[in-house]
């Protein structure tokens, strides 16, 4: 079982997305975060570990270099199994319920 907590960006909305839930209910969920808490989504906490820390403090030069760069940001802690979890014990995602 897939189990999705996403945020109410219309996308997920969506009558696609909607469609293709219904079709794989038996091995997907989504769970919709509260409206207007970045603070409490922990993808939000790591794609502002990657500006704040990683791609602001360098110099970009072009679109090529900052997909680059965002990308290599990514896969450094895609590794890092620890920090992905130190996301979601943070005070306000480890009240979210995950």
């Amino acid at each position: 079982m897939l189990i999705l907590f996403v945020d109410r960006a219309s996308f997920h909305h969506s009558e696609r997305v909607k469609a293709f839930v219904r079709a794989h209910r038996d091995k997907i969920r989504i769970y919709f975060l509260p409206r207007y808490s970045p603070e409490r989504n922990p993808a939000e906490q790591l794609w502002g570990e990657i500006k704040n820390n990683r791609i602001e403090r360098q110099s970009i030069k072009n679109k090529a270099d900052l997909k680059k760069r965002t990308f290599s940001s990514l896969q450094s802690v895609q590794h890092n199994i620890s920090r992905i979890i130190s996301f979601f014990q943070l005070p306000d995602t480890s009240n979210a319920g995950y």
